[in-house]
């Protein structure tokens, strides 16, 4: 982005969108402009028509229509019930598809990238959806590489996040890469969130997903691998410790986790892992005999098959 020139940002609006998926975003760029040393961002709604109305119902009057959009930079596009409901999304398609080429940047929050998921653009290219959605995505467009566990992804100029509140997260990421880490940190602190959550990290937490099960097997081996990750952990271990057999445990684990017993196992690790790398004064190799991993270089390979990034590089950005 060219600092010296205000950046036209478009926010694409239709029926049926989840309206925080493009509110979050809108309103963090919004609060940067009053941050910025120059020129910022001109943000503004367009759609088919004048008005368009979002999935809680509420009402909302757009800037422009797609017949007399003017220049636009950077497109966000939410996600909603509507991107997967042909009648409503054929017309922002459409416009997305005649003006592709001319977007510097384009961004999509949750399951906005449904919108765009079949443009020769994005064959073979890595992206992110709601992780509710990610299964589906994968299903219906097997040219995407679809990521089920980051927060948001760049590919050249096209972005994607996992939704609703990461949608935030990325628009402060834009922001710092547009500007610096002041503005987009100045920009956090009024909104009262964290900067910022990175890429890498999972879409929802450990705590969340066990919380979330209320089954007794569950529950069990859970507790028990929060007790004994510096082991060396086997499926056929731990579903013995919990009285079912491998077959089952990986039916349950892949009902409530949306993943295999054997990478459920390596997540808690890998989680349980970064709370140790938060610390600055331990050695990787040291992380890695704690979380129960055979190997330094085979805990290096899963975490950053898992976040993106090697322990190294999470210690130095995320250490206290």
């Amino acid at each position: 982005m060219n600092k010296n020139k205000t950046h036209h940002v478009a926010f694409l609006g239709f029926n049926r969108i989840q309206l925080l998926d493009l509110v979050g975003p809108l309103e963090a760029l919004e609060i940067a402009n009053n941050r910025i040393d120059g020129p910022g961002y001109q943000c503004f709604i367009v759609s088919e028509e004048d008005k368009f109305t979002s999935e809680s119902r509420v009402k909302v009057a757009s800037d422009y229509q797609f017949s007399n959009c003017p220049q636009v930079d950077t497109v966000f596009i939410a996600g909603g019930a509507g991107t997967r409901e042909p009648t409503i999304r054929a017309p922002a398609q459409q416009w997305l598809k005649r003006n592709f080429d001319t977007f510097q940047r384009v961004v999509t929050v949750c399951t906005g990238v449904f919108m765009v998921a079949d443009l020769p653009y994005l064959q073979g290219k890595e992206v992110v959806t709601h992780w509710a959605y990610a299964d589906l995505l994968q299903k219906t467009y097997p040219q995407l590489r679809v990521n089920q566990e980051r927060l948001y992804v760049k590919q050249d100029k096209f972005y994607s996040s996992a939704g609703i509140l990461s949608g935030i997260d990325l628009a402060l990421n834009i922001i710092e890469e547009d500007h610096d880490a002041s503005v987009a940190v100045s920009t956090a602190q009024y909104l009262v969130t964290y900067l910022k959550r990175a890429g890498h990290q999972s879409q929802f937490s450990e705590p969340l997903k066990f919380q979330s099960s209320r089954n007794s097997h569950i529950d069990r081996m859970h507790q028990w691998l929060m007790d004994n990750y510096p082991q060396e952990v086997t499926v056929e271990q731990l579903a013995e410790h919990i009285g079912v057999s491998p077959r089952h445990l990986n039916r349950l684990v892949r009902t409530h986790f949306l993943m295999s017993a054997s990478k459920y196992i390596e997540h808690i690790k890998l989680e349980q892992s970064k709370i140790y790398l938060s610390q600055k004064n331990i050695a990787v190799e040291k992380v890695a005999d704690m979380v129960g991993f055979k190997s330094s270089d085979s805990f290096r390979r899963s975490f950053r098959r898992k976040y993106g990034i090697v322990p190294s590089t999470y210690q130095l950005r995320f250490s206290q």
